[in-house]
């Protein structure tokens, strides 16, 4: 199954397409061995019935069930949210290595380490810096005179349609802002910098990857020294169309 895929500056700025990518059950079930944190078997398979066929099993219908309840019944088998999350891990580590030319040693998984659990994490660091400009640079704003950092954190996220992804975006951005929190005093320059992989997996199909940039770099880095957590309005002020 081929699927569209667009890049796009932000949440909101200009956006291009790229050649669609290839997202098949050979390719996610063999990427399924490296790639996505949680522990899956048989990842073709799930992504067969979630995503290529949609065929999720129906549960039979009950006799007498009350009309007048603030509940209803459920009539199929709904997406176990780990799942999804595993295939939208998949297609980021796909991306990378497809667009950005990521080596497998370049695509890390990571977590908090214990003193700092409470934050939110992003799925991966990838040292793909070398890469972004020529893929991204029909989006790039101009001039745009920043180092790009080699390690870029990437959160991605599997929607089933446009406003879920939508919002998925938006709370992805959160946990950028969140490892970014805890890298600005050791690592002030890479703040701001990352990418947002957005699958929208009911047709039609869109992969849709966010560059974040940083458009007020020093401004950005006073205001997370105040925390980031309800202050996302003023934090995405300083970065590029978010």
């Amino acid at each position: 199954m081929d699927v569209q895929l667009k890049i796009q500056l932000g949440l909101y700025g200009n956006s291009a397409y790229l050649t669609p990518i290839r997202l098949d059950v050979g390719s996610m079930g063999s990427t399924s061995s490296w790639a996505g944190s949680y522990h899956i078997l048989a990842m073709g398979r799930h992504y067969d019935d979630y995503i290529m066929t949609g065929a999720l099993m129906s549960l039979p219908p009950i006799s007498g069930f009350p009309l007048a309840h603030p509940y209803q019944q459920l009539a199929g088998k709904i997406r176990a949210g780990g799942v999804t999350g595993n295939i939208g891990e998949c297609v980021a580590a796909l991306f990378a290595r497809r667009y950005l030319s990521a080596q497998l040693g370049q695509i890390a998984h990571i977590k908090p380490r214990r003193p700092f659990r409470q934050n939110k994490s992003p799925d991966y660091l990838m040292n793909i810096g070398s890469s972004i400009s020529s893929v991204f640079s029909g989006i790039i704003p101009k001039p745009f005179q920043l180092t790009w950092p080699d390690w870029w954190p990437v959160e991605s996220k599997a929607r089933n349609s446009d406003n879920a992804s939508s919002e998925g975006r938006r709370d992805a951005l959160k946990q950028l802002f969140a490892y970014w929190s805890l890298i600005r005093n050791s690592q002030s320059p890479a703040v701001g910098f990352g990418l947002i992989v957005g699958l929208k997996y009911q047709p039609p199909r869109q992969l849709r990857i966010s560059l974040i940039l940083p458009k007020n770099h020093p401004t950005l880095l006073t205001e997370l020294k105040k925390g980031y957590k309800n202050r996302e309005s003023i934090l995405r002020s300083y970065l590029h169309e978010c």
